[in-house]
């Protein structure tokens, strides 16, 4: 986030001044909703998200562009550091992961037209389009049931195999002692 901001203060008065140039933030479609365990990152997602739309409305009219790239899946590398080979729990269905070419390819295609926001992926594309429709008092509660799951994941991973009659057959949330 200090990076962003920071890079954005040093380059963009010389773009003012000139009267052209640009700023194309990379963000994600979660700093644009609710993403369980993983609440750092999508709290710098949604400062991506704030930043970017204020520094449009301040830009606006001196040839200045500024462009949020927000993808979704995408097949890269990040998966495999983050420690969630195959994509994170609770995320994204497959069908929407797309290519590090085609995200590079759509983001500065939206770049060159000038767009606000970018979603690549045609099908990811049109689900967060639809993501404003839906009231956040449902978005928070699927949120709830991804991190449940992902807790009851992450915790069975960390405890290992269990003997029979130690908790596995308990209601979810519940404690067996």
């Amino acid at each position: 986030m200090l990076a962003v901001a920071q890079l954005t203060a040093a380059l963009v008065p010389s773009m003012v001044a000139r009267g052209r140039g640009g700023v194309l933030n990379m963000g994600s479609g979660a700093g644009l909703t609710v993403m369980p365990a993983a609440a750092a990152y999508s709290a710098s997602k949604h400062f991506i998200d704030g930043f970017s739309e204020a520094l449009r409305a301040d830009l606006a009219g001196t040839g200045v562009v500024v462009t949020q790239v927000c993808p979704g899946p995408v097949d890269s590398e990040f998966d495999k550091v983050a420690g969630t080979a195959g994509g994170m729990t609770g995320g994204p269905p497959q069908f929407l992961r797309i290519s590090a070419a085609q995200c590079a390819r759509e983001a500065l295609a939206g770049f060159d037209r000038g767009a606000a926001l970018v979603f690549p992926g045609r099908a990811y594309g049109i689900a967060m389009r639809l993501l404003p429709l839906l009231p956040r008092g449902p978005q928070r509660r699927r949120a709830a049931r991804s991190a449940a799951r992902y807790r009851g994941t992450a915790a069975g991973a960390a405890a290992g195999p269990r003997p029979a009659g130690t908790g596995t057959d308990t209601p979810e949330g519940q404690v067996r002692r």
